[in-house]
């Protein structure tokens, strides 16, 4: 028995969203005169449908719902079994919503709605879950909807059916094969995304150290230099002192060295009737004693004179510098009847003429002072090159001197002969260190006892003009 509804025909649009109520597109649809009627089994099944859709719609909600909680547990045993039902539950719905419609679809149209479930399974659930709805959408399509329905007649397949069947698998796997790649690609551009991330945030924050870094770094910077310039300005003042010191000495303290000494040559030479042998004595050595303060005195000054002065540099041909050394001292050489022995050629050096004939002199002055009572001097004068540098020797015959005080002895005020056939200032040596010093080079002694020493200054050799 059939249920009808009888309508106006004129409740019948021409046209609704898109497709005319023609009786091809509803072949439950009649018109009679003015009236339409429509079979009630259709009504039924177009209300079915919509039903349907609402519910397919609740069942996507809650399925990305189920894939969101999918995700935040991915790895574990609920997740898995998780992915599995919402592969099932979605293949359920296709056969839902195709069962709905089979009235509409009747044989045709088997397997249209499982591509839609293998797509959503395989972009939702994962690659091996889309294999299983595979699988499962073929059976469920065959065994629903293929003729003959409820039932497996796998021997009795023609051609078309194989064809059919596998196109189906062919599809269902080119779609869970993509839709693999197509996760595989985002995980890996998220993986990217995040390692870029990082990247940045750890180079934001190397950065971030570094600026902070430089800050600190031009705070010390502006430190230093603000205590630079104040222990530069305290040092120019001391030096300034100095040098007001040094003035003083040399004008202020010599000039009443200088008189004394007057006095004492006049007393010995005009007043000499007038004193006895023990007054001579007396002015001889008043005179001798003010002689030896006025060139200690001589002596500091150039000392001080060394550690502040601006020195010039230049090759520097030692021979001339040693002839010139020895003709300076020749009266000592000659009354000393001193051997002098030169290894020329003598090379050239890197530094100061005036500086090189003040270690010189001092040098040679000591080589001829401290000799034993009785010997003739002799003094050999030889080089040795290593390298870029220049050893020049000036080997002695004289008392020698003991190891302990080999360093002790380029110290100022370290004289350690006292005697009078053995004078001096003790500041000879340590001006000769001072000025080897500021030409960037060293000296030394090799001695022993009553052997001799060997007095060496090592300096850079000549520096090529090419």
């Amino acid at each position: 028995m059939m249920e009808i509804f009888i309508l106006p025909a004129s409740s019948i649009p021409e046209r609704a969203n898109g497709i005319n109520p023609r009786p091809d597109h509803f072949p439950s649809l009649k018109r009679v005169g003015d009236f339409a009627v429509i079979d009630y089994n259709f009504l039924f099944g177009i209300h079915k449908v919509t039903v349907l859709r609402a519910k397919f719609l609740h069942s996507l909600h809650w399925l990305q719902s189920s894939v969101a909680a999918n995700n935040s547990l991915a790895g574990s045993t609920s997740s898995v079994a998780r992915r599995y039902s919402v592969s099932i539950a979605i293949l359920v719905l296709a056969t839902a919503i195709r069962w709905a419609l089979d009235s509409a679809l009747g044989n045709t149209q088997a397997y249209t709605f499982y591509f839609a479930a293998i797509a959503l399974t395989s972009w939702y659930s994962g690659f091996w879950p889309s294999i299983l709805a595979i699988c499962l959408s073929y059976l469920a399509a065959h065994w629903f909807f293929v003729f003959p329905r409820h039932q497996f007649v796998f021997h009795e397949y023609s051609l078309d059916d194989y064809i059919s069947l596998g196109g189906f698998l062919f599809s269902g796997l080119a779609i869970a094969f993509t839709s693999r790649a197509l996760h595989n690609a985002r995980n890996r551009s998220e993986a990217e995304r995040q390692l870029l991330a990082r990247e940045i945030i750890g180079r934001e924050r190397a950065q971030q150290e570094l600026q902070h870094a430089q800050e600190q770094l031009r705070e010390h910077a502006l430190t230093l230099e603000k205590r630079v310039e104040e222990r530069t300005a305290s040092l120019r003042e001391s030096i300034q002192s100095l040098e007001g010191v040094c003035y003083h000495i040399a004008h202020d303290l010599r000039a009443p060295l200088r008189a004394i000494q007057g006095f004492t040559t006049i007393l010995l030479s005009d007043y000499a009737s007038n004193l006895d042998q023990t007054g001579k004595d007396f002015a001889r050595r008043a005179a001798n004693s003010a002689h030896r303060m006025d060139n200690l005195i001589f002596s500091l000054l150039e000392y001080g004179q060394l550690g502040h002065m601006q020195i010039p540099f230049s090759n520097v041909p030692l021979e001339p510098l040693v002839n010139a050394t020895l003709d300076h001292l020749a009266d000592e050489i000659r009354s000393s009847k001193a051997e002098i022995r030169i290894e020329q050629p003598l090379p050239s050096v890197w530094g100061n003429p005036e500086l090189i004939l003040q270690v010189l002199e001092n040098l040679f002055s000591n080589a001829l002072k401290f000799i034993p009572a009785g010997t003739i001097p002799k003094i050999h004068i030889y080089f040795e090159q290593t390298g870029k540098l220049v050893k020049l020797c000036i080997k002695d015959n004289g008392i020698g001197i003991k190891s302990e005080y080999q360093k002790r002895i380029f110290q100022i005020f370290e004289q350690l002969n006292k005697t009078d056939a053995a004078s001096g200032t003790g500041i000879g040596l340590a001006l000769v260190a001072k000025a080897v010093q500021r030409m960037h080079g060293r000296v030394g002694i090799q001695s022993q006892p009553r052997q001799g020493s060997v007095f060496w200054i090592e300096l850079p050799g000549a520096i090529s003009q090419n």
